[in-house]
């Protein structure tokens, strides 16, 4: 690996001035501003860097594929990422402009910088490496970007479903989330499914005065009680059956768990919070992060919540409630458990439908590739990296777990403090030139791997 790490060291520049022009490329895939440009830019980054590309157009936004076989008897591995971006809103909260990439205090900030742009252009500088020092790489490798992460993938499970045979490979790398807040790097082993739900409950064609109270049902109250249905006092989830199909878990993952480096205190501030809600098993800070379905209220709406007062009596109370799942429980059941659970207490009029739905998914902590991982990341940035068995984030994962039955095993390069989503968007540039060493490191060793 020494001459391709010299030769990686030797391009920083040329690196940063090519992710640049990724940068200063929108694609906003929530509105369809810039996207498909911004396939075709990353298309023809990947021909310079010896890596064949096509573009795969889809209902929505295009899928950009990439491919350097080398030898149909070597191991393939795909690497998987996305280029579209969030909108920058708010404007105003931003120090640089956001699409106009800046470096300030050891980080590029950037929409987009560190989700997913930077880090999906690891890959891609590592294939080049080899390819311009050995002349060949040791396995075989394929790309499969999409432009349509940050509205749910819809289009990603039908081209995969579509594409099987292209797609083939024994394991799906990618890099995208932050590595540890200690600043050591992380390897994630899965993410938790979704199911996303709106719920409405109507009385009153129309709001009314406030005066009426006395003789018809305010929406709002009931909303109040439908919720208190849905979880107790000690913050564990009581619809009916949800925690039904929970998948048992394992030694190997709980003694990962335990293993993560914790600070409560310095997580707390983090996060702006004074304490944390103790689990149903645990009140471990990651196990229930990792380990435990959630049921979570992200928006709730009724009446008049403008400046001032009004008296009014609403005509409808709508909450907006998103479910995080865990290996054993499906969205499909899920949302069937709700509206069973609705109706057994009373509420068979509410109006329940859904926004979003993820399976969840999870690759072995004792997978052989799970090692590979580890050893590419000591060789990229020196240290001991720290395995998460999961994370409590949602990803198109299962696309890769369950439908091309291959593990997946997420490496990211980005710092905990990234801000992806929000204003100041940032990537270390430390984390970001080792990343490209782990990248190339990743093909090294899993040809070993395969060998021995």
């Amino acid at each position: 690996m020494k001459e391709i790490f010299e030769y990686i060291e030797q391009h920083h520049d040329a690196y940063l001035e090519e992710l640049f022009t990724f940068l200063r490329c929108k694609s906003i895939s929530t509105r369809d501003e810039g996207v498909k440009e911004c396939a075709e830019l990353l298309a023809g980054i990947m021909e310079k860097s010896k890596i064949k590309a096509s573009i795969y157009p889809t209902d929505r936004h295009p899928i950009v594929y990439g491919e350097r076989i080398e030898d149909e008897t070597l191991p393939t591995m795909l690497v998987y990422g996305h280029y579209d971006v969030q909108p920058p809103e708010p404007l105003g909260e931003w120090e640089s402009e956001p699409f106009e990439p800046t470096i300030r205090d050891g980080k590029i900030f950037c929409r987009g910088v560190s989700d997913d742009k930077s880090q999906l252009f690891t890959h891609i500088k590592a294939a080049q490496a080899w390819a311009e020092v050995k002349g060949r790489l040791p396995v075989n490798i394929k790309y499969l970007f999409e432009g349509e992460e940050e509205i749910g993938s819809p289009d990603l499970l039908p081209f995969v479903e579509s594409h099987k045979e292209l797609l083939k490979c024994d394991v799906c790398f990618y890099s995208d989330s932050h590595y540890h807040e200690s600043g050591r790097p992380q390897i994630n082993l899965g993410v938790k499914g979704l199911c996303y739900v709106e719920i409405t409950l109507r009385e009153a064609e129309t709001d009314l005065h406030s005066m009426m109270a006395t003789c018809i049902q305010n929406p709002a109250w009931r909303m109040v009680k439908l919720l208190n249905t849905m979880r107790d006092a000690e913050s564990n989830i009581t619809i009916d059956g949800f925690y039904d199909d929970v998948r048992p878990l394992n030694q190997l993952e709980i003694d990962a768990v335990s293993k993560i480096p914790s600070d409560n205190e310095v997580l707390k501030k983090q996060y702006g919070v004074d304490h944390f809600i103790k689990g149903r098993k645990s009140d471990n800070f990651y196990y229930n992060l990792i380990f435990e379905p959630t049921c979570n209220i992200a928006g709730i709406s009724s009446g008049f919540t403008g400046n001032g007062s009004k008296t009014v009596l609403p005509r409808e109370a709508v909450v907006k409630i998103d479910m995080r799942l865990v290996p054993g429980q499906t969205p499909d059941k899920i949302y069937e458990t709700l509206r069973r659970h609705l109706d057994n207490h009373g509420f068979e009029d509410a109006q329940l439908k859904h926004y979003g739905m993820v399976t969840p998914s999870r690759t072995p902590v004792d997978h052989p590739y799970v090692e590979v991982a580890a050893q590419a990341l000591r060789e990229g940035f020196h240290e001991e990296p720290v395995i998460f068995p999961g994370i409590g984030g949602v990803a198109p994962d299962f696309v890769f777990t369950g439908h091309l039955g291959v593990p997946s095993i997420v490496i990211p390069y980005a710092a905990a403090d990234q801000k992806n989503h929000a204003p100041n968007e940032s990537m270390v540039l430390d984390g970001f030139f080792k990343g490209i060493r782990t990248s190339a490191a990743l093909p090294y060793y899993l040809a070993k791997k395969t060998q021995a």
